[in-house]
């Protein structure tokens, strides 16, 4: 019983210090790249490392495969970045036309959360399919859109643990230190792994028959 404490402690700890160390990480590199080109690729880079980890490859050496995929995909996660920012963009004044003309827009307010709710979904899954799968570019948006819809279950698990994460990252600034960006891309990463699997599980299916 003691070696079982004992272990699950260790094991614990290990975890933390990994989590400590992949957010230190992220922040770096994104500082490093003056926010605004750094956040995107050291984001994308760290979303590399949790999927190895969600898939099994706990040993990994955190730092070489943080950097290689920075440098990897600096500039085309950066693009990504810049269309996901315009689209915001556009959504954030057509928020600000909508409240000025609140009442003769109801229609265009049920649109307007509807593309907003799309677009939610497109972020929720535009990193773990990046990281995940090796396809052209704009082929991301593509697949992360239907992912995100064709497994709805796994999409709300998706939302409901990053909100979690947020909020208990919002408790102290030592959890925006330490393990706000590592364990936010760890939770989503598990649940976008367990859509893909489920995926591929079915397409499997289908080919066998």
């Amino acid at each position: 019983m003691v070696q079982f404490v004992t272990n699950g402690l260790y094991r614990f700890c290990e975890w933390v210090m990994r989590l400590a160390y992949l957010n230190i990480l992220w922040v770096s590199f994104s500082i490093a790249g003056l926010v605004v080109l750094g956040i995107m690729p050291a984001t994308a880079a760290t979303f590399s490392v949790t999927r190895k980890w969600v898939t099994g490859n706990t040993d990994i050496p955190i730092f070489q495969t943080f950097w290689k995929a920075y440098k990897k995909e600096f500039l085309r996660i950066n693009i990504i970045g810049c269309i996901l920012s315009v689209i915001a963009a556009v959504f954030y004044f057509d928020f600000v036309i909508l409240g000025v003309f609140h009442e003769q827009m109801s229609i265009m307010k049920f649109i307007f959360m509807s593309l907003l709710f799309v677009y939610g979904v497109i972020v929720l899954f535009i990193f773990p399919v990046y990281a995940h799968y090796n396809i052209p570019l704009l082929h991301t948006f593509k697949y992360a859109l239907i992912i995100g819809f064709s497994r709805p279950l796994h999409t709300l698990g998706m939302a409901a643990g990053a909100l979690g994460v947020t909020y208990l990252i919002l408790l102290h600034v030592t959890f925006i230190v330490f393990f706000s960006g590592s364990v936010f891309c760890w939770v989503v990463t598990w649940f976008a792994v367990k859509a893909f699997y489920s995926i591929d599980h079915s397409y499997a299916k289908r080919q066998a028959i």
